[in-house]
């Protein structure tokens, strides 16, 4: 970094004739996408700087790496921000072309620039720089003349930092991208003069990491009733998950003090539901067992429920809630006596929870459900199903027939598919999927995108045929030909459980060769453990 940097700020030629600024924008384009709701239409979510995608290579969700990466503090970041702060000095006093340009190919240079931008906004700030008229133009350029999203985001900040109110409409614009979001909650935090009715809006217009930033966001501030009533009906809901936010929006939505209510409406009792569902099911945030008011929310959801328990989602939340209450009585209680629990209420919860699931024929429920081509509410009968003991090997067997190509249906067969039907089920696969267009040769590739969800239906196979020995040899050979290592990895997998004594000769002289030419080093690994008849090293 500390020779990159010197040789940039040599070249002073380069920097005298070089051009940044472009029509063909980043604003310009996201502006040219919105829909006469005003959100982004679905083009609009590809940014005309994404790069190709490396299939080995992950792409994060927009706005992904600004959440998950924080301050850097080492050398070169330090550096770095020295340089970006002398040049913004100069730009500010003088206007000098060649630092602006320097300040944009050093802020483009690298994949996120979140780990120094804080510093610098917070460095920037203490010089009480002048704006006008230098300072606001550069800032306006970054952001709505340039086509890098670094180049966007500093722009952004640093427009919140000048204080122009004038441009409050570009920054929501810019904001409706998740990969944004942030940066625009930041600018018009600066300088809004409604920010919870502008926070309210963004927030209604985006649905991932722009969403989960607006919604806490938002949830800090002292809210109106109808926005804490958004919270609990549409505030919580994102793409990404929904643990994010569920205690958020049901703490400062107030939902312990909704649900009191002698009675709610549907769509309070369907987000309930939801929000449930992700408190106890934990994960990224906080979750069930940190909600100070997790007695007073579900005695009266179960209360509710006897009203409004009239479809499977209410059936699997009610077991949930029977299965975490048994942990809970289970456990010693005083762990949670802070959160309002007693063993009166989780006995009282209890027994009004067994009257509602055994007061109902649940199934008459599950099979409209199973029958759905919506594919949540499929899912959710599949899980009632389970609880209720319903088989339904000849509905997923079904569905498969329909479209064999739906990865998750074969998912669904191989785990519903008894010992009899195995034959049919490896037959099936043999008939049906392009074994030689997938075998195309190892590669180290990860397999990832709706253009494998063949290869990804072969793994639910060949985890399958490891209870096979000898069955379903094509599929064995064709995966250890495949691009996706982590078909071959499964194939070696299976092999290993089947024992040498089940291979063909073709098997073993498929895995020999593949032992020589692997890419995968740990794959290669395991190919020589199992020729040599040893476990896998996991």
């Amino acid at each position: 970094m500390l020779d990159w940097v010197k040789n940039l700020f040599s070249n002073k030629d380069d920097f005298e004739s070089y051009e940044w600024r472009t029509d063909s924008s980043i604003f310009n384009f996201l502006a040219d996408n919105l829909n006469q709701e005003g959100k982004l239409t679905e083009p609009g979510f590809d940014l005309p700087d994404e790069k190709p995608a490396n299939e080995n290579e992950l792409r994060f969700a927009p706005g992904l790496l600004d959440s998950m990466l924080g301050a850097q503090d080492s050398d070169n970041s330090k550096l770095e921000i020295d340089e970006l702060v002398q040049l913004l000095k100069r730009i500010s006093e003088y206007g000098d072309r060649k630092s602006e340009a320097k300040f944009y190919q050093l802020i483009t240079a690298t994949d996120s620039v979140i780990g120094i931008i804080d510093d610098f906004l917070d460095r920037a700030a203490k010089l009480s720089l002048p704006i006008n008229p230098h300072l606001l133009n550069f800032s306006k350029d970054l952001a709505f003349k340039t086509d890098h999203r670094n180049s966007v985001k500093f722009g952004v900040a640093m427009i919140g930092i000048c204080g122009d109110k004038s441009l409050s409409n570009q920054i929501k614009i810019i904001g409706l991208h998740d990969e944004f979001t942030l940066f625009a909650i930041v600018a018009l935090s600066g300088f809004s003069d409604n920010l919870i009715n502008d926070l309210w809006a963004l927030a209604k217009k985006v649905e991932g990491w722009g969403k989960i930033h607006a919604v806490e966001r938002l949830a800090k501030m002292e809210l109106p009733n109808d926005i804490k009533n958004w919270l609990i009906t549409d505030g919580y809901k994102n793409s990404i998950m929904y643990e994010y936010l569920a205690y958020t929006c049901a703490l400062n939505g107030e939902l312990h003090n909704i649900i009191k209510k002698e009675t709610i409406s549907n769509t309070i009792f369907n987000s309930s539901t939801e929000i449930i569902t992700a408190l106890i099911t934990g994960g990224p945030a906080e979750d069930i067992t940190v909600y100070q008011y997790a007695a007073v929310l579900i005695e009266n959801y179960v209360r509710h429920a006897t009203v409004h328990a009239n479809d499977v989602s209410v059936f699997i939340m009610l077991t949930d809630i029977k299965e975490f209450l048994i942990e809970l009585q289970s456990d010693d209680i005083a762990n949670q006596s802070k959160n309002g629990w007693t063993q009166d209420i989780i006995s009282n919860c209890l027994i009004d929870i067994v009257e509602i699931i055994n007061g109902k024929n649940w199934s008459e429920f599950v099979m409209p459900a199973l029958q759905s081509n919506d594919n949540t509410l499929f899912w959710r009968g599949k899980q009632a199903a389970k609880i209720l003991n319903i088989d339904i090997w000849d509905i997923v067997w079904q569905r498969l027939k329909n479209d064999s190509s739906d990865s998750s249906l074969w998912y669904d067969v191989v785990n519903e598919a008894k010992p009899e039907q195995a034959d049919e089920v490896i037959n099936y696969a043999i008939e049906t999927l392009p074994l030689k267009e997938l075998a195309t040769g190892p590669k180290d590739s990860l397999g990832i995108g709706p253009e494998y969800a063949r290869h990804q239906a072969l793994d639910f196979i060949i985890t399958f045929l490891e209870g096979f020995p000898t069955k379903g040899e094509l599929i064995i050979l064709s995966a250890l030909d495949s691009p996706v290592t982590r078909n071959r990895y499964m194939a070696v997998k299976a092999l290993q459980k089947w024992g040498k004594a089940n291979w063909s000769e073709g098997i073993a002289i498929k895995l020999l060769h593949l032992s020589k030419i692997e890419p995968d080093d740990d794959t290669k690994k395991n190919i020589l453990r199992v020729l040599k008849g040893q476990d896998l090293s996991y």
